[in-house]
């Protein structure tokens, strides 16, 4: 009798494993099949399971009838997570420049007399958050990027007190590097935070919002900061970014849900398997092979730079983005000498002068944002989704133009004529500058399977040209003069904006096809293009 109850329970559990495993084996067939209709779609959403979760009760997916997919979050949520990561954003570019007006107190104060020296206070902060996110970004696609964010912000905050507080110029300088690495967080994780949350019809307006920061902040930043330095101190110019900093960090914890969907739905599988200890519980996530260990982790950390080394369309997309932050890196950094030497203008009033940059990137964004949604508009108009991120350039001949033309009137009016001429240059300069920044941020976000790696690229690239850019400023004006130092930076942005520009958008789907092929060598992952 116990024989037979024993096969009797031994067939029973044969049964039910062979039971588990066909439903497994048909789980994996249908998400096969989502993964190859999603591949014939522009916008590639990690799909979590939702659709096939019928088919076994032991896959966990992500409920999107219940909102936990971060594509599902209600519009408030996902419009205050956005503000915030913004904010983020904006507080270390801020602090990039904020000083930028009393750089020759700081000199003073900390016994600095060579002026390269002075200069590289400023550029250090921009190597700091161009190394960052080269490990920020691949991290967040492996721990989600609310972590990253928490983290970045508290090493910020801590080296920013600190580097009020320093009394020499190597103190001043390992502080704010460290405060750029921690700054850079945000940064890293914005290309996906945009992927994770918004769809491409709402992408422009997310974009934008967030995009301010980095664009908007070394504008406002001397605007502040003169105003600090004249009154109170420069120190102040590290600590209030800092105290904002810390504000926007409570807020985060607080406010700030994890975003990237596979992280959320790892632990959501962490707390389903505490309260279902004996089930067979898995999700999709294992339903694809997976590489782990060390290898996979130095794959990630190098996945930005091997973007750059391997794909020819990003490499295009950032040396282009790169040279046109840094131009107008540039032209921040010298607005204490055109308007404080040239205009007689007191720190205080070169730092209101910066406005008229603000004012010409908000005009940038409002108009790319509308010109943006134009053209996906035209692109779906049939009913059929004929858009491609090659769609997203089309504005930047329209920005290169302003741009160019604002740098050559610029160059040729300053302490020639009276100061607003220059100021309306400036202007006219930074909107350009503005949509041809957006335009390619969106690109990167749309075009390529890891957005924050691509997003991650550019911003290496494009914080060492701002950082390397102050370094020969001085000089190159010195030697060729304010007009025609400016004018060549013109003819840089003309004679490399043009052709770049028009190989992407002409050749841009074949030279991501061309990436992708060697990503998925590089990977051992299938190749795809958005």
């Amino acid at each position: 009798m116990s024989i037979i109850d024993g096969n009797t329970k031994m067939n029973d559990s044969i049964d039910i494993e062979s039971s588990g495993s066909c439903q497994r084996q048909t789980v994996v067939l249908a998400y096969q099949e989502l993964l190859t209709d999603q591949a014939s779609q522009p916008d590639k959403i990690f799909m979590a399971g939702h659709e096939i979760q019928h088919l076994d009760p032991n896959l966990v997916v992500l409920d999107e009838d219940k909102q936990e997919h971060p594509r599902t979050w209600p519009t408030a949520k996902k419009v205050r997570a956005t503000a915030i990561l913004g904010g983020c954003c904006f507080i270390s570019p801020f602090a990039s420049t904020i000083f930028a007006p009393s750089i020759h107190l700081v000199m003073n104060d900390l016994g600095i007399t060579d002026s390269t020296v002075g200069a590289l206070q400023v550029s250090i902060f921009l190597f700091a958050l161009a190394i960052g996110p080269l490990v920020l970004a691949p991290l967040s696609e492996r721990y989600g990027r609310a972590a990253i964010i928490h983290f970045g912000n508290l090493v910020f905050v801590a080296f920013s007190l600190g580097g009020g507080f320093s009394q020499t110029a190597v103190q001043f300088s390992a502080c704010r590097f460290f405060a750029g690495l921690g700054g850079s967080a945000a940064i890293a994780v914005v290309g996906g935070f945009v992927s994770d949350v918004w769809d491409l019809a709402a992408r422009p307006k997310a974009s934008g919002l967030v995009m301010l920061g980095p664009v908007l902040g070394p504008v406002l930043g001397p605007v502040c900061g003169g105003w600090m330095s004249e009154r109170v101190s420069w120190r102040w110019t590290l600590w209030i970014p800092a105290i904002a900093s810390a504000l926007l960090s409570i807020a985060g914890i607080l406010l700030l849900n994890e975003s990237y969907a596979p992280r959320v739905l790892q632990n959501k599988l962490r707390r389903e398997r505490k309260t279902k200890p004996s089930a067979e519980l898995y999700t999709v996530l294992d339903l694809q092979p997976r590489f782990n260990g060390p290898t996979a982790l130095v794959n990630a950390f190098v996945r930005p730079l091997v973007y750059l080394a391997l794909d020819p369309a990003l490499l295009l997309a950032s040396l282009f983005y790169s040279v046109v932050f840094g131009v107008v890196y540039l032209i921040i950094v010298t607005y204490a000498d055109v308007f404080g030497r040239g205009y007689g203008h007191s720190v205080g009033i070169v730092g209101t002068d910066f406005l008229a940059a603000g004012i010409g990137m908000l005009l940038g964004t409002f108009a790319t944002i509308r010109a943006m949604e134009a053209i996906f508009k035209r692109d779906t108009t049939s009913g059929q989704m004929k858009y491609k991120p090659e769609s997203r350039l089309v504005s930047c001949l329209v920005g290169g133009a302003l741009l160019v033309g604002g740098l050559f009137m610029y160059g040729f009016t300053a302490t020639r004529t009276h100061f607003m001429v220059p100021l309306v240059a400036i202007m006219l300069m930074m909107a350009g500058g503005m949509n041809i920044q957006l335009a390619l941020q969106l690109y990167a976000i749309d075009a390529f399977k890891f957005p924050a790696s691509a997003v991650a690229a550019i911003s290496f690239l494009r914080c060492m040209f701002a950082g390397a850019f102050p370094l020969f400023g001085e000089k190159l004006f010195d030697t060729l003069g304010l007009d025609w130092g400016v004018g060549l930076l013109g003819f840089l942005v003309l004679g490399l904006g043009l052709p770049l520009v028009s190989l992407l958008y002409i050749y841009g789907v074949k030279l991501r096809l061309k990436g992708a092929d060697r990503m998925e060598r590089f990977e051992g992952s299938k190749a795809t293009v958005k």
